[in-house]
């Protein structure tokens, strides 16, 4: 497979950032797809790092400032203020004008949430299976053959925000064992509705052991929506699958909206929470009658 790789580091404020494309073979019409790779600034050539796939990669990393619509993650930036041990290679792979084809898993949609939402658009057709099996057994390949990644699945993460959040999500349920972090933030599980707690209750949770998620939502505007799928999809994995709070976290912000900004926010603690060797947190400690009572105060 002959691969060109472009640098563009003017694009970002720190680190290495390169370009290519490839064909999307696993999609019928082996569409192309421009790949966005982000070499954090202490990769020296020696030392092995996470990698984070990212969905939408021209918001990741954009040709012109923040795209419209969509806010500024600041990704380059955060990603280096983290911990030497948890800052990783991010790989954002560029969606096209069928965004919501390509980022749809195959799945029962619910009726009630309907995507796209300008009348006379065409329906949108779940390539969501095949996008996934592109990053896997195309893209993937390329990365750790060219990189030096961990490539292993407790260090290659999926990740995502609206629609791309729902595909991290479906991506690291459909193959634990490739992509065993997932980072989906507003993920887009409203439009799955009932069908994605039948995957659930159907699931088998020994293929999650080893499997992490990191669940955000806002509570402003079509994130309230948003917000409530993502809190009963959680509690779902809790008592069904029985993940424990070192495999799965959710955070909810009602200040906040659908947006970059949003998301960026919480970009460090989902990578210290999924990469972390110990994500554990303790729990506070329990008042009772047995603590001892201030003398001063005590009647």
């Amino acid at each position: 497979m002959d691969i060109v790789f472009t640098e563009r580091s003017e694009l970002v404020d720190c680190g290495k950032l390169y370009t290519f494309e490839i064909a999307m073979k696993p999609i019928p019409d082996e569409r192309k797809r421009t790949i966005r790779v982000w070499l954090p600034e202490i990769y020296d050539g020696v030392r092995r790092f996470p990698v984070l796939y990212m969905h939408d990669g021209q918001y990741v990393f954009p040709e012109n400032g923040p795209m419209q619509g969509m806010g500024s993650w600041q990704f380059a930036r955060k990603i280096s203020e983290l911990e030497p041990e948890l800052q990783c290679i991010v790989v954002a792979i560029d969606t096209s004008s069928d965004r919501g084809s390509e980022l749809l898993p195959p799945y029962k949609r619910n009726p009630a949430h309907r995507i796209p939402r300008d009348p006379g658009t065409p329906d949108y057709v779940a390539l969501g299976h095949l996008y996934a099996d592109f990053v896997r057994d195309t893209l993937k390949p390329v990365i750790d053959q060219r990189f030096l990644t961990l490539p292993d699945a407790a260090h290659t993460g999926v990740g995502g925000s609206s629609m791309g959040g729902l595909q991290s999500y479906y991506m690291t349920m459909k193959d634990p064992d490739v992509f065993g972090r997932s980072l989906d933030l507003s993920a887009g599980l409203d439009i799955l509705d009932e069908s994605c707690l039948e995957m659930i209750d159907n699931y088998d949770p020994k293929r999650l052991e080893n499997a992490r998620f990191y669940l955000y939502s806002g509570d402003q505007g079509m994130d309230v929506t948003i917000m409530k799928a993502t809190i009963t999809v959680y509690l779902r994995m809790k008592e069904k699958l029985d993940l424990t709070n070192r495999q799965i976290c959710m955070i909810i912000d009602s200040r906040e909206s659908h947006w970059g900004t949003s998301w960026g926010k919480y970009l460090q603690s989902g990578l210290r929470y999924l990469f972390s060797e110990d994500n554990s947190v303790e729990s506070p400690p329990r008042f009772t009658q047995d603590l001892p009572r201030d003398k001063e105060h005590s009647s």
